[in-house]
């Protein structure tokens, strides 16, 4: 049996001697054919004579200055065509060699918990050669640490010695657990008074949306819990603890599958955006461009799928 498989084997046509014919089958002419592929016009017809042989069966015939296909052979050429296009499309989806290595990328923790690790996997079939590092920063860490290639920053964007590309300028507005939302029966900002406010660090979100809303002088900004990191802050919005300041890239897909809700409709522009931030020493590197644009990709589909509001 592995005899006789490797005698199979052996026969199949050659990729050129099948180019070779697909040219022919598609410009009816040894010259033109020849032409096509940049060879001389005894080349072509010595691939298409060693296709025939091997075949055992005439695949055209000569009529005046031109050739004409055999049934045989306009049956074959169907075949032949549809193998060069299944073979094209292969090689145009080959990763490129040129994306290898190690990229290391430093984001915030809740960006990278709440959008890139729930997407990840899509990089990494995009690009299986890369080696992707990811790491979560600190909002006192700068971007000028070396053992990074690339940062994602929530910050004012002012960094005068990096190159510096706008991601996201999300918008903040409350959100809440959809049944700690039916408990309270919340339905305008005056009744936050009865829900416990969750803050990153300090009142400073909360300030800043009751800033825009009417009755928000009946609100005690400053009371209910603080947190030191943001991921904290959600997972307590999550499990019903209270209501939070949220935006519409970190929230956005607890939004979109009704585990937080949004209590009012009322938003308001961050003071801060997404940016990503590079080295100019690596603004050339592959695997960074390929990252870079990926988290554009990915967050300009996520911030276009439509968020509910409760």
């Amino acid at each position: 049996m592995v005899k006789k498989a490797q005698q199979s084997v052996n026969h199949l046509p050659s990729l050129q001697a099948l180019r070779a014919f697909d040219a022919l089958a598609k410009l009816g002419s040894l010259t033109e054919a020849a032409d096509y592929l940049s060879l001389t016009r005894s080349a072509i017809s010595h691939q298409l004579k060693l296709l025939e042989s091997q075949l055992n069966i005439r695949l055209y015939e000569r009529r005046g200055r031109g050739v004409i296909l055999t049934p045989a052979g306009q049956l074959y050429a169907s075949e032949v065509r549809g193998v060069l296009q299944s073979l094209e499309r292969i090689h145009a989806n080959l990763p490129d060699q040129e994306y290898n290595g190690h990229l290391h990328v430093c984001v915030p923790p809740g960006f990278a918990a709440s959008v890139i690790s729930r997407y990840i996997n899509d990089f990494y079939r995009a690009y299986p050669t890369i080696r992707l590092h990811l790491s979560t920063n600190r909002e006192d860490e700068t971007v000028n640490q070396p053992n990074f290639d690339l940062f994602v920053v929530f910050s004012d964007g002012v960094y005068t010695d990096q190159h510096v590309e706008l991601l996201a300028q999300p918008m903040y507005h409350p959100v809440c657990s959809p049944t700690l939302l039916n408990e309270l029966d919340i339905a305008h900002p005056r009744d936050l008074d009865r829900a416990t406010l969750l803050h990153l660090h300090d009142a400073h979100d909360w300030q800043l949306w009751l800033a825009a809303c009417a009755n928000k002088n009946q609100i005690k900004v400053e009371s209910g819990l603080y947190f030191s990191n943001v991921l904290l802050v959600l997972q307590a919005a999550l499990s019903g603890q209270g209501i939070a300041i949220g935006d519409d890239v970190v929230c956005g897909d607890s939004l979109r599958h009704g585990q937080l809700v949004r209590p009012f409709s009322e938003k308001i522009p961050s003071d801060r955006a997404y940016y990503l931030v590079t080295p100019h020493s690596r603004l050339d590197d592959p695997n960074v461009q390929a990252f870079s644009d990926w988290t554009k990709k990915l967050l300009g589909g996520l911030l276009g799928a439509s968020v509910p509001s409760a």
